[in-house]
């Protein structure tokens, strides 16, 4: 076990609950490549799973769906009713009108981010929005 210095940050660890297994198999492994983050699961993005993603101590969980609906939005509720400090960022395929992005959050979304983002721009976003957490 590698003990932490003080004057080596510590990662900001991630989950990843995703609707197509695809989206966190490339993900990850691009969020994992810089060094500020720790990928901690990827998981299906389903309600039975948010238990488990909780378990990891994730500082930030991201949902990747295709759209907001409200089924993901109970999934988004369960998370922070979970853990109400985790920041929940929300990387939808598509969002259609600000009714989805109120209902975010409304569901405790910190972002949301549209998953067209290019890697460098999320892993700042992240980095932003944990920052204003701390």
């Amino acid at each position: 076990m590698e003990l932490q210095t003080p004057d080596q940050p510590q990662s900001i660890r991630i989950a990843l609950l995703c609707e197509n297994p695809r989206v966190y198999r490339s993900l990850g492994p691009r969020l994992a490549a810089d060094s500020a983050f720790e990928v901690v699961g990827t998981l299906d993005c389903v309600i039975d799973r948010v238990p488990e993603a909780i378990a990891t101590r994730p500082d930030v969980i991201i949902l990747g769906i295709s759209h907001i609906t409200h089924f993901n939005m109970l999934v988004c509720s369960a998370i922070r009713q979970a853990d109400p400090n985790v920041c929940v960022v929300i990387l939808p395929s598509f969002a259609y009108d600000s009714t989805e992005l109120q209902m975010a959050t409304e569901a405790g979304a910190s972002t949301v981010i549209l998953k067209n983002i290019d890697t460098p721009a999320l892993v700042e976003q992240i980095r932003a929005l944990v920052k204003r957490k701390d």
